[in-house]
């Protein structure tokens, strides 16, 4: 199934570089964008909870709650 998303110019020409330059798909490198992003925010967390001097048990809830968050439906 394939889907047609809006684009700004500046944003398509980026796209358009990055998937050139990484040798994949439109499909691929988004996927590709969306699991980095994910895994930059677990990071940024980790790094807050650190900070926070959050114990690792509550970090794994932490990390389990936002898991089922972003699959709600809804969401």
């Amino acid at each position: 199934m394939t889907r047609t998303i809006a684009l700004s110019e500046r944003a398509y020409r980026r796209l358009k570089e990055l998937k050139e330059a990484l040798n994949l798909g439109y499909s691929e490198l988004i996927e590709l964008l969306i699991t980095e992003y994910e895994k930059r925010r677990i990071e940024e967390l980790k790094t807050l909870c650190r900070k926070l001097r959050i114990k690792e048990e509550e970090l794994v809830v932490i990390e389990r709650l936002l898991k089922e968050l972003r699959e709600r439906k809804w969401w």
